[in-house]
């Protein structure tokens, strides 16, 4: 019987036998995309990741797929065209993961907007999809709109106007692409870090050598074609081939606190009063509601990204001044998020953060590519346009099919509300925790029975008291999802770091035991991850212990 152990020494014995198309470096949702598409139009891929799949960027975003209708107010017209499509595309091809969220933008006496003038904004953004969308707008006025939500400041309130983005989860997303490309071939491997790049005689780019963190072992992995898809690290591989930098990252922090202190039913666009700034006000199920994000320039390291005190101040600020009854404080939040933006150099050496463009743009020499910039709604069509540049030095020619390819937990549902909620209902009456059915139907979608199925004796447990989620899910998390890592497991596998309210120290001592019985963890290696778990839940408290 196959073992995660074995499965992953099988796959990194392929990265040192074979000679790949292609070697994508970086498993965020982008890298991952990439790793899909070219498996599915039959080249020889592998994947590789030095932490864990969307451990950087693609687990750290507002978790929204979305149309980007502030975009509108910078004429990028092809962006938001690009989104609001492909937001429509992912809600029939991850409808499990990609689902329809109302969002209330709002007018007060003051406000550079107009409500004729958003509105009009609001029909460009129907119109640029065709008006496909789940549902089109509609102007309120501020009677209406305090009671769709009636916490919200009434004065100087003029109006609002209701639209339909999209809820996801990131981390998720970036793992159903990364388990789909493995069904298709690939050979997919994470705590797997890319190191010197090959090269031929005549200085082409043919493969790199890698290190597999948990054994320090190196292989040389060789491959026609390189792709450089690490987000906020791009960087560091471009020179890795000596090209020059491309980035100006921005960092966005998000809180989390209890709905209670927060109830809002739909996703608000804030302004912030400092300088007026768009920020969300999230619904965001399970008792949370989150509030975000920053956009600020930042010129460390990716690999160290913490909250400060200032980010939380400006988000409690923002989130205030819409919902004064709420007085939330420091105290408040439960937990946060830090994630980079790996965004393009700006030519205007001067644009502030939130004027820097989110397009993507390739760049090619040589047996090496480059994808920086973007977006996460636009994931699948970036991926393709790379896919494209890629083959062009490969000889072969091959189209993208991913337009019409459900990721595995949609396959088998016809991207409707009534497939999702039937699917929920068939999970009744299995024992599970209040709630736990839905939950279940939107985190794995039709890979949710099998779940159960394969579920042990124990498996139906929880692991918080205020939360559905199940020790089957850390089962399946080792088992079929290369959860290496405690950190894999509780930070996106299961998220406890963020949802819930002691962020999982309680129960992670058990869940390091379940792992260390299927990894065959020493006890030292046990008490090695609760420290680094201990860490991790500790930077993102950064901001409380900050001068």
């Amino acid at each position: 019987m196959e073992t995660a152990n074995s499965k992953r020494q099988a796959a990194l014995k392929q990265l040192g036998e074979q000679t790949f198309d292609v070697l994508v470096v970086g498993g965020g949702i982008t890298g991952t995309g990439i790793a899909r598409d070219a498996a599915l139009r039959g080249l020889k891929v592998a994947l590789v990741e030095k932490l864990d799949f969307a451990a950087g960027t693609s687990s750290k975003s507002s978790k929204l797929v979305h149309g980007g209708l502030r975009y509108l107010e910078h004429a990028e017209f092809a962006l938001v065209f690009e989104s609001v499509n492909e937001r429509k595309r992912l809600m029939k091809l991850a409808r499990h993961l990609v689902r329809p969220l109302p969002f209330l933008v709002t007018n007060y006496k003051g406000d550079k907007r107009f409500l004729a003038t958003l509105a009009l904004g609001l029909w460009i953004y129907d119109a640029l999809c065709f008006f496909g969308n789940y549902r089109n707008h509609v102007t309120y006025g501020a009677k209406k709109t305090m009671k769709l939500e009636p916490t919200l400041k009434s004065q100087g309130l003029n109006g609002g106007i209701l639209y339909y983005d999209c809820l996801t989860d990131d981390a998720r997303l970036t793992l159903e692409c990364a388990l789909d490309a493995q069904s298709l071939g690939a050979v997919v491997l994470n705590h797997v870090k890319a190191g010197k790049l090959l090269r031929a005689a005549d200085g082409r780019v043919q493969g790199a050598v890698v290190e597999d963190i948990e054994t320090g072992t190196t292989v040389e992995v060789r491959s026609k074609v390189v792709i450089n898809a690490t987000g906020p690290w791009s960087d560091e591989v471009r020179a890795l081939a000596g090209e020059p930098r491309i980035l100006k990252p921005t960092k966005g922090i998000h809180i989390v606190v209890d709905a209670a202190r927060l109830p809002v039913k739909h996703a608000l666009m804030m302004n912030s009063p400092r300088d007026k700034r768009a920020v969300f006000c999230i619904p965001w199920g399970l008792g949370r509601t989150v509030v975000g994000t920053t956009d600020t320039f930042f010129d460390g390291s990716p690999d160290k990204l913490e909250p400060t005190k200032e980010d939380v101040t400006y988000l409690l600020e923002t989130a205030n001044s819409y919902f004064p009854q709420a007085s939330l404080v420091e105290d408040d939040v439960l937990s946060t998020w830090s994630g980079l933006r790996p965004l393009l150099k700006p030519d205007d050496e001067g644009a502030g953060a939130s004027a820097v463009s989110r397009e993507h743009e390739i760049y090619d020499s040589p047996g090496f590519v480059t994808i920086a910039g973007g977006k996460l709604t636009t994931f699948r069509l970036m991926a393709a346009q790379v896919v494209d540049k890629a083959i062009t030095q490969l000889d072969v020619t091959t189209r993208s099919t991913t337009a019409t390819r459900p990721l595995p937990g949609s396959q088998g549902l016809d991207g409707t509300d009534e497939a999702l909620a039937q699917l929920a209902k068939s999970l009744e009456g299995k024992g599970l925790p209040e709630g736990g059915p839905e939950y279940l139907a939107g985190e794995y979608g039709t890979r949710a029975p099998l779940l159960l199925e394969r579920a042990a004796a124990d498996g139906l447990e929880r692991l918080d008291p205020e939360l559905p989620s199940i020790f089957a899910q850390v089962d399946l998390a080792i088992e079929d999802e290369f959860a290496r890592t405690l950190d894999d497991v509780l930070s996106r596998r299961i998220p406890l770091i963020l949802r819930a309210r002691d962020q999982g120290l309680g129960i992670a001592p058990k869940v390091a035991e379940r792992m260390a019985a299927k990894l065959g963890w020493s006890k030292e290696r046990t008490e090695r991850e609760l420290t680094h778990y201990r860490a991790v839940v500790n930077g993102t408290r950064a901001f409380k212990t900050a001068s």
